[in-house]
């Protein structure tokens, strides 16, 4: 049996080679963060790299050197069962989605298990997942901004709710930033990974939604 772990990020490959954890099969990391930008139905092609770019300000090749190349072994379909390793907060359940419908639309039949894990990387519970139905979920959230018809596991569609406000105009995080918009930029950070812990969001995503509340209210 032939084996593919995916974790959600440098982070947690770090963290497993940092403190020697080893896993069965060979260890690759999801370098994406879907839940900026807007996303294509191409999962991982052409247009949707290019509109990934757009969403990080990349060029193609730092594109693909950061997110794709690291894929490789997915793309070859060459294993059977897959271990996915990923957090409930927001942040990764959305990457977790478009890395099932990219799944779901190869029509992979192998197992595929999904390990929730905290931010300390502790395992919280461990199950199978099913691939098949979930291009439509990703289509339905990451492309038409809505809530799926599917029923999602709980940790799922609380990350779905939670990223249809971050996408929208007027989002929880944006009218908290209004809030305390006179706050130094450096105690507001701290501020939102504070309260908003459960979207999972780096400092480049929040100093983002900073700048643009901020150059909204300044036009305004």
């Amino acid at each position: 049996m032939s084996r593919l772990n995916i974790v959600n990020g440098m982070a947690m490959l770090s963290f497993l080679s940092e403190n020697k954890i080893e896993l069965d099969g060979e260890v690759i990391p999801f370098n994406e963060g879907m839940c900026d930008g807007d996303a294509t139905e191409d999962i991982f092609g052409g247009e949707f790299s290019m509109m990934r770019c757009a969403a990080h300000g990349v060029g193609i090749e730092e594109y693909e050197d950061i997110v794709i190349n690291f894929l490789h072994p997915l793309f070859s379909f060459d294993h059977d069962e897959m271990h996915l390793f990923f957090d409930d907060d927001m942040f990764c359940q959305i990457n977790l989605i478009t890395l099932l419908a990219y799944l779901d639309i190869n029509e992979y039949d192998g197992r595929v298990a999904l390990h929730l894990i905290d931010h300390s990387f502790n395992e919280l519970v461990m199950f199978e997942i099913k691939p098949a139905g979930f291009y439509e979920i990703y289509k339905n959230v990451l492309i038409e901004k809505r809530i799926p018809n599917e029923v999602l596991p709980e940790i799922m569609s609380d990350a779905v709710v939670k990223y249809l406000d971050y996408a929208g105009d007027n989002s929880e995080i944006a009218q908290y930033i209004l809030d305390n918009i006179d706050v130094n930029e450096t105690e507001l950070l701290d501020m939102l990974f504070s309260r908003f812990e459960s979207y999972g969001l780096g400092d480049t995503s929040l100093q983002k939604q900073i700048d643009i509340v901020k150059n909204n209210n300044w036009q305004e």
